[in-house]
């Protein structure tokens, strides 16, 4: 399973924030703030106001760290002067995250992902982008059923290493296809060639994808 190589444009920033780039996709890595919480100050008013109405109090760190790492994303690719509360992400009609500038270039695309301890958002400004991040760790068995095919599992009972590579993969794909109405993720069979991920039908689509190892955590993106 090669894929393209995700290069490292900035080193990380004093807060923890990482930035990393490829295949004209932004990446931002951000580390939790142990010490102090993350301020609000570049919410935007809309951003606060879904903050307190529809994100439950144990998810708003990581939904304040998703969002801080997605502004900074954009501040890299669009220049500094870019003020972080004048670039919003709210949800769209399926949840998914869409980002609003109150001025600069055309539409941007954002996906992100969360674990315990980092956030991680892309941002591309040609097509649609899917981001996944996962802990190091086997994937368990009882887990497998959900999203992977009977072919894939046979494949993973000889080598459990891949089960995880194939959920961080497929929840990226997901993100990147934004299907209409929900899919089993089992359903998403990928033929995967030197960075190239195609669906047979009845999806028919030919997308770019990479991993990368960062921080005991698996990263990947998905870009159509």
């Amino acid at each position: 399973m090669d894929s393209g190589v995700m290069q490292r444009t900035a080193s990380t920033h004093p807060e923890g924030f990482t930035f990393l780039v490829w295949s004209g996709v932004g990446v931002g890595v951000l580390e939790e703030r142990r010490e102090d919480p993350l301020p609000k100050y570049f919410l935007s008013p809309g951003e606060r106001v879904c903050l307190d109405e529809r994100v439950l109090p144990q998810r708003q760190p990581e939904w304040l760290r998703g969002r801080h790492a997605c502004k900074q994303v954009v501040r890299e690719l669009l220049g500094p002067e870019l003020l972080m509360h004048r670039v919003e992400v709210l949800p769209g009609p399926q949840g998914e995250p869409q980002l609003h500038l109150q001025e600069g270039p055309g539409p941007l695309d954002v996906s992100i992902s969360h674990t315990r301890t980092l956030s991680v958002a892309a941002v591309t400004s040609r097509g649609q982008v899917g981001v996944d991040v996962e802990p190091m760790a086997p994937v368990a068995e009882r887990l497998w059923h959900f999203f992977l095919s009977p072919a894939e599992r046979a494949r993973c009972e000889r080598e459990p290493e891949l089960a995880l590579r194939l959920w961080v993969l497929k929840e990226a794909l997901y993100k990147a296809l934004r299907p209409s109405q929900p899919i089993p993720l089992r359903s998403l069979v990928p033929e995967l060639g030197e960075g190239v991920l195609r669906l047979a039908p009845p999806f028919e689509w030919e997308l770019s994808f990479t991993f990368l190892p960062l921080r005991n955590h698996l990263l990947a993106v998905v870009h159509s």
